[in-house]
C-alpha cells in the first residue's frame, strides 16, 4: 500500500504536457471575398475548382509641368486627369491533370483617362475584350516544367515580371513601359529546378493585338475586340529568354539576381521598314536586362539596369536605363516607396512612356535622357492580402533633356484605389 500511495503521489507531482495544437490562421474579411468567389470546389472530381478573378483601379492625377506656370501644357488639355484603368473579370478552371483554364476580360462602358485630342482634353471610352486568355499545362515528365499556350504579359525587366496587382508604384518605371505592351499571343516554358530557381522562354507573335487601342485600330478591334490577331509575314516575333536565382534564403529576406535578353525578329529596324508592316513588337531589335533584389524584414530593394539596341520608331540607336526601387514597411498597414529612374540615349528614352505626359503636354515623345523621382504612400486595408485592397499616393517629379536642352520639366500627383482578388 505504501509503494501504491508512493506511486501516486509521484505521478501527482509530474509537470503536464498539454497536446501543442498550432494556432488557427488569421483570417480577415478579404478571406471572405475570395472564398464567395470559389464557384466550385473539390479536389477528387476532374474539374478540381473553378474561381473568378476580380479587379479594379480607379486614378486621379494632376499633371504640373515646370512648376505652378504649366509652360509645357498643350493648348487647351487640362492638367487633371481620372480614369477607371482597370474593371476586370476573370475565372480560372484547374483540372486534375494539373491543367489551367485561364482568362480575363476587360468590361466596356466606363470612363477612362481624359486624352488630348482635336484641340480640347476630352474622356474616352473603353471597351470589351480579352485582357489575357491561355491554358497552363504541368509537364509531368520533368519536375518543375510548365507550358503557357495564349495570350498574356511578357516578363521582361524585373518591373514587369511583377504582376500589375503588386507593382508598389502607382504606374511602372520609365525603363520598363519603354517596353510595355499589353498582353500578346504566344508560348512560354518555365522551368523551377528549385524554389529558389527558374528559368523561362518566351516566344511571342508581334501582332497588332498587343498595341494600344485607339481609334485607328478599329480594323482590328472592330470585330474581335483584341482577341482577334492580325497576322502577317511582316509581322514577325519576338523571343525572351530569363531567369532568377535566389540565394542567402532566410525566414526574414533574400538576395536574388534576374538576366533577361530579347530579340524581336522583326524587319522593320534600321531603316529596313516593308511596307505595311504593322511592327506593334516591343520597340527595339535587341535589350538585355539585369537586375538585382534584396529584402530582409520590413525593408526591400529592386534595382534594374536595361540596355536597349535600335530602335523602331525613332531616329535612336540605343539607350541605358537604370531603376532603384528601395521600400519600407512603416507599419503592416504602411509602407513607403522611393524611386530613381534615368535614362541616356540620343533619341532613344521613350519619355512617351507616361501615361499623361505623353498626352497633356508638348513634351517629345522620344528625347535624350530624362530622370525621374518618386516618392509614395502604400495604404493597405488587410495586412494579411496586402494587395486584396489598397490606396497608392505618389509624387513624381520628371525632367528630360533633347538636343543640348531641357524639353520637359514637373511633378506629377497620383492617386490610385487598386482592389485584386
Amino acid at each position: 500500500m505504501k509503494a501504491l500511495t508512493l506511486t501516486m503521489a509521484a505521478l501527482a507531482a509530474m509537470p503536464v504536457f498539454a497536446e501543442t495544437v498550432a494556432p488557427a490562421p488569421e483570417t480577415d474579411w478579404t478571406d471572405s471575398v475570395k472564398k464567395a468567389l470559389v464557384l466550385y470546389d473539390n479536389q477528387d472530381t476532374f474539374v478540381k475548382k473553378v474561381s473568378l478573378q476580380w479587379r479594379e483601379q480607379w486614378q486621379m492625377a494632376v499633371v504640373q509641368p515646370n512648376g505652378p506656370n504649366g509652360n509645357h501644357l498643350k493648348d487647351g488639355a487640362s492638367p487633371f486627369n481620372s480614369e477607371f484603368r482597370r474593371s476586370w473579370i476573370g475565372m480560372n478552371v484547374d483540372l486534375q491533370t494539373d491543367t489551367r483554364l485561364h482568362a480575363i476580360v476587360r468590361i466596356g462602358g466606363l470612363p477612362t483617362r481624359s486624352t488630348y485630342a482635336g484641340g480640347k482634353t476630352r474622356r474616352n471610352f473603353t471597351y470589351l475584350g480579352f485582357y489575357d486568355i491561355y491554358v497552363n499545362q504541368k509537364i509531368h515528365s520533368v519536375d518543375g516544367l510548365s507550358m503557357r499556350v495564349g495570350k498574356f504579359a511578357h516578363k521582361f525587366t524585373s518591373d514587369l515580371r511583377i504582376s500589375n496587382a503588386e507593382i508598389m508604384c502607382v504606374e511602372r518605371s520609365l525603363i520598363s513601359n519603354q517596353f510595355g505592351l499589353d498582353t500578346n499571343w504566344g508560348i512560354e516554358f518555365d522551368y523551377k529546378p528549385s524554389k529558389n530557381d527558374n528559368v523561362f522562354v518566351q516566344f511571342f507573335a508581334n501582332d497588332r493585338a498587343s498595341a494600344s487601342k485607339s481609334i485607328s485600330h478599329q480594323d482590328v478591334y472592330g470585330d474581335g475586340k483584341g482577341f482577334k490577331g492580325e497576322f502577317g509575314w511582316e509581322d514577325k516575333c519576338f523571343i525572351i529568354v530569363g531567369g532568377t536565382h535566389k540565394f542567402n534564403v532566410t525566414e526574414s529576406g533574400y538576395h536574388a539576381l534576374s538576366a533577361e535578353y530579347m530579340h524581336d525578329f522583326n524587319n522593320a529596324y534600321h531603316d529596313q521598314r516593308k511596307p505595311g508592316a504593322n511592327c506593334y513588337g516591343p520597340g527595339f531589335q535587341d535589350a538585355l536586362s539585369l537586375g538585382y533584389e534584396y529584402k530582409e524584414d520590413k525593408f526591400s530593394l529592386l534595382t534594374n539596369v536595361v540596355t536597349a539596341f535600335e530602335q523602331l520608331n525613332g531616329n535612336g540607336n540605343k539607350n541605358l536605363g537604370w531603376e532603384i526601387q528601395p521600400v519600407y514597411s512603416l507599419t503592416p498597414h504602411v509602407d513607403l516607396v522611393f524611386r530613381y529612374t534615368g535614362m541616356v540615349g540620343k533619341d532613344a528614352c521613350k519619355l512617351g512612356g507616361d501615361r499623361y505626359i505623353c498626352t497633356q503636354t508638348t513634351a517629345p515623345s522620344w528625347v535624350d535622357s530624362l530622370h525621374t523621382f518618386y516618392v509614395g504612400t502604400n495604404l493597405y486595408a488587410s495586412a494579411k492580402n496586402k494587395h486584396a485592397a489598397k490606396i497608392m499616393f505618389g509624387a513624381e517629379y520628371t525632367t528630360a533633356r533633347k538636343d543640348g536642352a531641357t524639353c520637359y520639366n514637373g511633378w506629377e500627383f497620383t492617386t490610385a484605389l487598386r482592389v485584386n482578388f
